[in-house]
């Protein structure tokens, strides 16, 4: 019996799969472990941060986009961050009110 693999590479493909099977539940269980195995890749929040929007849980997304963005910031991607804060306006909190605002995200200190 082949040993299951827990690589990065090798989760992500599950994630994959359990999207075109339309499996969101499990590949939101994926993307959280990767996350695990790379807390300092902000590419992993950023796309939990998709799926839970596309799963209708915006608050849950909301956090997982703030998280994205502060990692980009602190490896000095200035760029990424700002791109990922775009998304932040389509997140709105329980109120209607977005829940961060681009601007409020990552703020260069000199």
């Amino acid at each position: 019996m082949r040993k299951r693999s827990n690589s990065t590479q090798e989760l992500n493909a599950q994630v994959g799969k359990a999207l075109r099977l339309g499996r969101v539940g499990q590949a939101l269980e994926l993307y959280e472990s990767i996350e695990k195995q790379k807390p300092d890749d902000a590419r992993w929040s950023l796309r939990k941060g998709d799926l839970l929007l596309r799963m209708g849980r915006d608050a849950d997304a909301s956090v997982a986009y703030e998280r994205a963005v502060s990692l980009y910031a602190a490896g000095g991607f200035e760029e990424r961050a700002a791109a990922a804060a775009k998304l932040m306006p389509q997140v709105k909190a329980a109120d209607g009110e977005p829940t961060l605002q681009p601007h409020e995200t990552h703020q260069r200190t000199a």
